[in-house]
């Protein structure tokens, strides 16, 4: 395969991901409006609640993932190195996609307790989701700011 034929194999790649991010942003805030926040006991909430929770904290940890994913392929693909992610991070935090590499590595942090379920301290199960709740914003202007970065610097719409 030719240099051309890979770019446009990345090109289309990376747009099939621009979709996934943004059906993905759309059930994470479905998913976030189920929910009167702040809460004050998951353990009190009834199945129908819990439900949405689980989702809340099964696409918040896909999205992040993705994103995370993304980004090195907007860097590559504008010709940048994307070896290392402080690195990655650092960069699109100057270009205006993200608005804080620490804010990201906190989300990345925040996931990675998510994937961990089973505490049975209510008060910290409680904290935790509205944590997510109210941070999930970041991931909504992370996907604006890659959306916008995409179509205007690299010609991409996920139409």
């Amino acid at each position: 395969m030719n240099a051309d034929a890979a770019i446009a194999q990345r090109r289309e790649l990376l747009t099939r991901k621009l979709r996934a991010i943004e059906r993905l942003l759309h059930h994470l805030d479905y998913s976030r409006r189920q929910l009167a926040f702040p809460l004050t006991s998951v353990d009190a909430l009834d199945d129908a609640s819990l439900e949405s929770v689980s989702a809340l904290i099964e696409r918040f940890g896909k999205l992040q993932d993705l994103l995370g994913n993304v980004f090195r392929e907007v860097l590559l693909l504008s010709g940048e190195d994307a070896t290392d992610m402080n690195d990655v991070l650092s960069r699109l935090e100057k270009i205006g996609v993200i608005a804080s590499g620490d804010d990201w590595r906190a989300l990345r942090a925040l996931r990675n307790l998510g994937a961990h379920d089973y505490d049975d301290d209510d008060r910290r199960k409680t904290g935790f989701v509205n944590e997510l709740g109210a941070r999930s914003s970041l991931l909504t202007e992370a996907t604006a700011g890659t959306l916008r970065y995409c179509r205007e610097k690299l010609g991409l719409v996920p139409d």
